[in-house]
């Protein structure tokens, strides 16, 4: 009975069937799992339930009346320049200020970068990043005054090469 159909042959397709779906989903998991780490920065649980602390940093810098910008330029030699401004409630720009500024990936803890800009201008404040990848960048801006007064601001920046 050449050629017939029977519950090994049956057993044997299911098996082999589903041993190829389990593998191609196991290797696909590994690739999936090494290219992405899972989590940005340790205990990202408990930074988004923390989310009220950067609603008070908003709320903080309304009260002083102080507006801020951030962007990127490109710079003479080539490198790319962070250039902060900070304006009060009439919009002149405020000098004396200490300005830091943190940059990280949104997806990896690969090129963080944690920056003190230096005083160029009324309000304007910049520092020089040497090799800065393109792509998206999380930036939280620092600001204090001599008097004390301070603000924390938090904004999304692209780069192109």
């Amino acid at each position: 009975m050449k050629g017939r159909l029977t519950g090994y042959h049956v057993l044997f397709i299911l098996l082999g069937f589903f041993g190829i779906m389990i593998a191609v989903n196991a290797v696909f998991t590994v690739f999936a799992v090494k290219s992405f780490p899972g989590e940005q920065v340790e205990r990202s649980y408990v930074q988004g339930l923390n989310y009220n602390q950067v609603l008070e940093d908003r709320e903080q810098q309304a009260e002083l009346g102080w507006t801020t910008e951030l962007g990127f330029e490109a710079s003479e030699t080539g490198d790319v320049l962070l250039v902060n401004n900070w304006y009060s409630e009439t919009g002149e720009g405020l000098t004396a200020l200490d300005v830091t500024v943190t940059l990280t990936r949104p997806a990896s803890e690969e090129g963080q970068l944690r920056l003190t800009l230096s005083p160029n201008g009324p309000g304007r404040y910049e520092a020089g990043i040497e090799n800065l990848a393109g792509g998206v960048w999380h930036a939280e801006i620092s600001a204090s005054s001599t008097d004390g007064a301070s603000a924390t601001a938090h904004k999304t920046l692209t780069w192109t090469l």
